[in-house]
Formats: structure tokens, C-alpha cells, sequence
């Protein structure tokens, strides 16, 4: 069965609307595209040229889609993401999409949750850039099995975040974090099921879980 990873760029406060061109998604008066322009760099962008050599196939909700379609159609062939793009299979979630003209794209012929599953059995990886309502979808029904969070030193307090309304209770495991000079930093997880909770009451015997954390 192969993984689903998903990448995502977003600024302290969760804002993952438009990093990377002023035009890319003015919805809802959104004024601050390109944010993430400024901090890209060498070291990071090797890691994540990195990161995109294992890709099998490519998953994009219409919104993404629409943006990506058209940019890298045209991009220049000197970028080390455009034959990736446009070489490697990619599929579609849209209701309302009815053809898709990016080659190697189709549109998904099922929903999300039956042609995810499908999808794993066919690539050994399946990525998933940006789509915040995609991913979405994918958490609640437990069909991501990493994301790779970009976190950007800039808060913008507008725009469309990644964990906004509709996101469900989702335990996350930390594989890996890496800070870089511009102060960016990557967060790996793995996803790890249900949360758990716990009480932070004093219990009877005048003892409550935070004595654990000054006791050791």
C-alpha cells in the first residue's frame, strides 16, 4: 500500500492563501499574495526539490488545480519542477470540473474516499500540494499518512488557514523538524489516529498530572 503526503506552506498564524504570486487567490480581498517569496533560499529549496523526487503521482483539489494548471504549462524548462509537473500523473478532486486539460490529469472518477485507497494501490507515493479543503477532507476520513508543514516567520491575521473551521481531533506524530537561517522551519508528521486527553485536576490524594512534569 503506498503513502499519501501532503506538503503545505503556511505563515505563523496558519495562513496558506497565496504564497506565491500577488494574483494567485485574491478571494475574500486577500491582499498579501506572494508572502512566501521572501524567505525562499537554496538550503530549503533542495530539501524540497528533495522531497518531490519521490513523487508518483500528484492529487490536487480544482481550486489548486486551476491555479497550477495554467503556471506550469508555461513555466520555463529550466525550473526543476516543470517536468515533474507535467510529466507525472495527476488527479483531480472537483464536483464540479467536468474535463481537465494538464497532461497526464484526470479527474478522480469516484470520491475522495474510494479513489484515495484505489490511488495507494496503484503509487508507492501520492502528493498533495496546497488543496486546504482536499486535505481537509483526506484527515477526516484518516487518509494522510504524513504532512510536511513549511511554517513561515510572518503572521498576516487574514486569508484561508490550514487548521480552520472543519478541522476534526487529529493525533500527530513529529518525525523530523528542521530550522533554517531565515528562520522557516519544516515540521514532519506521521499521522497517529485519535488524540488522547487527559485531567489536570487535583486528585484526592493531592496529587494531579503536572507533578510529573516537575518531578523528574
Amino acid at each position: 500500500m503506498g503513502k499519501l503526503v501532503v506538503h503545505m506552506f503556511m505563515t505563523l498564524d496558519g495562513v496558506i492563501q497565496a504564497p506565491g504570486e500577488p494574483d494567485e487567490d485574491r478571494e475574500g480581498g486577500f491582499g498579501y499574495g506572494g508572502w512566501q517569496v521572501p524567505y525562499i533560499d537554496a538550503e530549503s529549496g533542495q530539501l524540497i526539490a528533495a522531497d518531490y523526487a519521490s513523487v508518483d503521482a500528484l492529487l490536487f483539489g480544482r481550486k489548486t488545480y486551476e491555479i497550477f494548471a495554467p503556471y506550469w504549462k508555461q513555466a520555463p524548462i529550466e525550473n526543476p519542477f516543470t517536468k515533474l509537473m507535467n510529466e507525472k500523473p495527476k488527479f483531480v478532486a472537483s464536483r464540479t470540473l467536468t474535463s481537465v486539460d494538464w497532461n497526464q490529469a484526470k479527474l478522480l472518477e469516484a470520491d475522495v474516499i474510494t479513489s484515495v485507497p484505489s490511488l495507494k494501490e496503484r503509487y508507492a507515493e501520492i502528493h498533495v500540494v496546497g488543496s486546504g479543503d482536499l486535505v481537509q477532507t483526506l484527515l477526516r476520513h484518516e487518509l494522510i499518512d504524513r504532512m510536511n508543514i513549511w511554517q513561515y516567520p510572518l503572521l498576516l491575521g487574514k486569508g484561508k488557514r490550514f487548521f480552520g473551521e472543519g478541522t476534526i481531533p487529529t493525533a500527530l506524530r513529529l518525525v523530523e523538524s528542521r530550522t533554517f537561517s531565515n528562520g522557516t522551519v519544516l515540521l514532519r508528521y506521521d499521522a497517529a489516529g485519535k488524540p488522547s486527553f487527559g485531567n489536570m485536576a487535583w486528585d484526592a490524594d493531592g496529587t494531579n498530572k503536572s507533578d510529573e512534569m516537575f518531578n523528574q
